[in-house]
């Protein structure tokens, strides 16, 4: 969810970022591209499928006293019925599971679109989708990680074998999406003039040891899994790339020269990110294949595949662009290795 206007944020124009007004201007969709942030992080699936899907949505909620928390809310019943089709035997359970997972997706990028056209972005609702996002990723994957088990008889040697796999794939899975998150993050911080999503550790912690009342759900619930979320993915990104920085609050300002030395280190690398390693991309493939009843295909994909780019591929030269980048810019922060 972000803190921005409607049209407020623009890419820039450097190498690498395509600009929203060059999108043809016809109603709809005219309306549709100013709602995204930048077109260099977004995630094909969601910029093609769940976005627009989410935009009409947002339109048909705008005149109606639902609120964005609400439609979050929304997002998680219909993850965790997703994961209660994988979970059961009744016909057509699977594709049913599939759509509300698509929903379950829809929904999750109507909130932020909902917020931004009201003009009530909260760092609440951005710790609130943060939450749901896990809450339901834990759920579908649990779902997907049972179907596939179920095909296999319990506890025999290929049943144990299959069930490590799975849990290989799950937990390398939260590593793509994390350092995806990660990233996307550290770009827009770097290249966009406007952008202030994206919390660290530190900034969260201080946020909750100085917060005011509040419910027992937003205290005892939602904070310590946030909390525990935001340090988890901050201690994978140093152990991912030790010369990039999840000290987002410390970048400094924006500037054109910063912008341009970390698009050229860094841009091509932040166009397979968005392309295979986010969030989005993970629930609509377990959809697709889930659909089909081919979840074990999907996670042999994201296990040999997605894992051979994501260590082979993307870390070393990751961990290149960004020490050369931030050498570059003459910026050391206090979670970075020296270079």
């Amino acid at each position: 969810m972000g803190s921005v206007e409607v049209g407020s944020e623009r890419p820039l124009a450097v190498s690498g970022v395509e600009a929203v007004s060059d999108q043809p201007a016809d109603g709809f969709w005219a309306g549709y591209w100013k709602t995204l942030k930048s077109l260099a992080v977004e995630e094909p699936v969601d910029v093609w499928i769940h976005r627009p899907l989410a935009y009409l949505l947002t339109k048909l909620l705008y005149p109606t006293p639902i609120t964005p928390n609400q439609v979050t809310i929304i997002s998680i019943v219909f993850g965790l019925l997703g994961a209660y089709c994988f979970f059961s035997s009744f016909p057509h359970h699977m594709l049913l599971g599939a759509l509300a997972i698509v929903t379950s997706a829809v929904f999750d990028c109507a909130d932020g679109q909902l917020a931004r056209m009201r003009g009530t972005s909260s760092v609440f609702g951005r710790m609130l989708d943060g939450v749901a996002d896990l809450a339901v990723s834990i759920a579908v994957v649990g779902g997907g990680i049972w179907v596939i088990g179920s095909k296999y008889s319990a506890p025999t040697p290929l049943f144990l074998a299959v069930l490590a796999l799975c849990v290989a794939t799950a937990v390398t899975g939260s590593f793509h999406t994390g350092m995806y998150d990660q990233y996307k993050n550290v770009y827009l911080r770097f290249t966009s003039p406007t952008y202030k999503d994206g919390e660290d550790y530190e900034t969260a912690r201080e946020r909750f040891e100085s917060r005011r009342g509040g419910s027992f759900f937003v205290n005892r619930i939602a904070w310590p899994i946030y909390l525990f979320y935001v340090k988890s993915q901050t201690d994978y990104v140093h152990r991912f790339d030790p010369y990039t920085s999840a000290r987002l609050g410390l970048f400094g300002p924006y500037s054109a020269e910063r912008a341009a030395i970390y698009e050229r280190h860094a841009g091509g690398l932040m166009r397979l990110w968005r392309n295979y390693f986010g969030f989005g991309s993970l629930v609509f493939g377990i959809a697709l294949f889930s659909a089909f009843d081919l979840l074990e295909v999907y996670m042999v994909l994201r296990l040999v595949v997605l894992n051979a780019l994501f260590y082979g591929y993307l870390r070393p030269r990751q961990r290149a662009a960004s020490r050369a980048a931030f050498a570059e810019m003459g910026l050391s922060l206090p979670d970075q290795a020296k270079a």
